[in-house]
Parts: structure tokens; C-alpha cells; sequence
């Protein structure tokens, strides 16, 4: 039986927090806002001592409609007390050009394939993974 998307997305978002020396891992949750088939994943961390929230959309599909679809969602992410709120897209695969979509609109982005960028205030992360084959889909 195949692990639900968000499962995998979350598994992933732990994999790689805790490949960054900087940051420390508090709780990762998947939660539902409301009756929505959409689940979110919120993960709680210490970037050098100082509280951090991920707010993580999981999207899948067409990569130019999904990484604007995802910079307009989470750009309206409402603040969540005094933590600061990273938004994070994360997709099954995004393409060279959907990740420097990302970068140029300061989204954070992880895919299941290993890449990821995770910007906040006083530090930056960045992972690109071998690409595959020429002319694969993406």
C-alpha cells in the first residue's frame, strides 16, 4: 500500500532538517485547516535558538501552475504568534526552472527527489540533486 503524498512529503521535510546543523527539529504535523481533502504540514524548529514555523503546501501537477498557485496560497499564510512563519512548497518533482521560479520569489521548496531551498531571516539552505536523464519528464 502506497504511503499518502503528505506521509511522504513529511518523512522527506524530516530528512532534510536534519541534514542542517543550524536547525533543530521541535515537531512536524500533518493537519487538515478544515473540510478540505488538503492537508498541511506544520513543522516547529529553532533556526540558531530562534523559533521558526513551516507552513508547508504539498502540491502535485503542472509545475508553472503549481509553483504560482503555491507562491499566491502561501504568500496569505496569516502569522501564528510570535514565531516566524517560512512558507514551503513541497511537489513530488519540480523542474530546474519551477525551483528557480522559486528562488526568485523567495519561496522555500522541497521535492521528493532531494532538491530543496530553504530561506529564512538569518540563514539559507540549498540542495540540488544529480539531474535525471536529458528530456526525462518533469
Amino acid at each position: 500500500m502506497r504511503r499518502s503524498i503528505e506521509v511522504e512529503a513529511r518523512a522527506a521535510l524530516e530528512t532534510l532538517l536534519g541534514q542542517v546543523s543550524a536547525v533543530k527539529v521541535r515537531d512536524i504535523k500533518i493537519e487538515s485547516p478544515g473540510p478540505h481533502r488538503r492537508k498541511d504540514i506544520l513543522a516547529r524548529i529553532d533556526v540558531y535558538g530562534r523559533g521558526h514555523v513551516l507552513f508547508c503546501r504539498v502540491k502535485t501537477g503542472d509545475q508553472a501552475r503549481v509553483v504560482r498557485n503555491a507562491m499566491h496560497e502561501l504568500r496569505s499564510v496569516p502569522q501564528r504568534g510570535e514565531e516566524e512563519i517560512t512558507p514551503v512548497l513541497i511537489a513530488p518533482q519540480l523542474s530546474k526552472e519551477a525551483r528557480a521560479q522559486c528562488r526568485m520569489g523567495r519561496l522555500s521548496f522541497l521535492d521528493l527527489e532531494g532538491n530543496a531551498h530553504l530561506e529564512f531571516q538569518e540563514y539559507f539552505f540549498d540542495k540540488t540533486c544529480v539531474p535525471g536523464p536529458e528530456g526525462a519528464s518533469r
